[in-house]
């Protein structure tokens, strides 16, 4: 079976591309500038059926041609994204379509293109990653993500409806704050412990811990779950 993971090369993404490798699926990860990380992640990996395309998401031309290339296609992994953060008034509505532009319409493209190969699928997945943003704000200065993000949501559901008939299955998976190289250059160890005891579950995320709810619901024993928002946080939505 084939995978297709954005943002497939680091990060979540990246533990996603990896449980697929092992459950003996083939992947093509897609990355959109690190040529480092995508080699590195080649070589972490170190199988013949894990493949990286660099792509921009946000180019629909790139993404058609692209998909159009493929023979086929079971599983579609929707986890690129990004933030720009600041206060809303001074946030350029240039970087809040940037930002709308790769989490959301460039998983709209993705989709687009990968349903006409999904529709000949036996088990055909689409899982959009989103985040606790799509339900609620945690912080200030986050108007392009938290939109982004819910739009995600909702996304899910209008796919899983106007495609149940041809089988497949469209969910959403929204993580808290994951322990992911992103996360560990951006926050000190301080910062993670005080923000993850606030967490009901005295913890962060891993990687695995959202790749482990993905690899379910592109397995057959998730065929009755269609258009759900699957929340993978500790509990964090419950403060």
């Amino acid at each position: 079976m084939i995978a297709v993971v954005t943002g497939g090369t680091s990060g979540i993404g990246f533990e996603i591309s990896k449980q697929f490798v092992r459950g003996g699926q083939t992947v093509i990860a897609i990355y959109k500038s690190n040529d480092q990380k995508a080699q590195e992640a080649i070589k972490e990996i170190g199988s013949k059926n894990f493949k990286v395309v660099k792509l921009d998401v946000t180019k629909e031309s790139e993404v058609k041609t692209f998909f159009s290339s493929l023979k086929g296609l079971d599983f579609l992994v929707n986890c690129a994204g990004m933030s720009i953060e600041a206060p809303f008034e001074e946030l350029p509505m240039k970087d809040v379509k940037k930002v709308m532009d790769i989490n959301l319409f460039g998983k709209m493209n993705c989709a687009k293109y990968a349903l006409p190969l999904l529709k000949k699928s036996k088990c055909p997945r689409i899982v959009n990653i989103a985040s606790r943003f799509a339900q609620k704000p945690f912080i200030e200065g986050v108007m392009g993500y938290c939109c982004s993000e819910a739009g995600i949501v909702m996304m899910t559901k209008v796919l899983a409806l106007e495609y149940a008939k041809y089988n497949i299955r469209v969910n959403t998976v929204s993580p808290s704050l994951t322990l992911t190289p992103m996360t560990r250059a951006v926050c000190s160890q301080e910062e993670i412990d005080t923000i993850a005891k606030k967490n009901p579950s005295g913890r962060l995320g891993e990687p695995a811990d959202i790749a482990n709810v993905v690899m379910f619901l592109c397995s057959e024993k998730a065929d009755y779950i269609n258009g759900e928002n699957i929340n993978v946080n500790g509990g964090i939505l419950l403060l």
